[in-house]
């Protein structure tokens, strides 16, 4: 059986099969990083380096990249189709890497969000009375999270 991957819910869990036949050494030269790194080559696909932000070298063809997640240290493929769309279409910086899975990034996302609505519901003034359950909920979350580490400001919340 084959290796277990982190499942995508735009890509999946396993390599993109691309119909393109790029030998292992064209893949190696398209881009100075993949000599270094676990890729399948059956699912490279060629770059518009004309759309990249770089600075010296483009990446002339992306590949389904194999990954360990830095956070919960599970595989993922961090796709050629995903690497396209970062650099080509949100800008990302070539040289951007994917280091974390999806289900970690997506958590990182939701986490960084309650902050947001926390911070501002905490500067807000006037709450309603669902405002302040709101607020309470989620500091109650960051607090389980452990990016609140007084309880106190809990317990003042009213």
């Amino acid at each position: 059986m084959g290796k277990q991957y982190v499942c995508h819910p735009r890509y999946g869990d396993k390599p993109t099969i691309s119909g393109n036949t790029f030998s292992i050494e064209q893949i190696k030269q398209a881009y100075w990083g993949y000599r270094r790194e676990s890729f399948f080559p059956e699912s490279a696909i060629k770059a518009d380096i004309e759309r990249q932000n770089y600075s010296i070298y483009p990446k002339k063809l992306y590949v389904d990249m194999e990954r360990q997640c830095t956070q919960c240290n599970r595989q993922f493929i961090f796709f050629a189709a995903e690497q396209k769309y970062w650099y080509e279409t949100l800008g990302f910086y070539i040289d951007a890497d994917c280091v974390k899975c999806i289900d970690c990034r997506k958590k990182e996302q939701k986490i960084k969000k309650m902050m947001l609505d926390y911070e501002e519901l905490l500067k807000k003034s006037n709450k309603t009375a669902k405002e302040t359950s709101r607020l309470k909920n989620i500091a109650l979350e960051l607090f389980q999270l452990g990016y609140i580490r007084n309880k106190h400001k809990i317990e003042r919340i009213a």
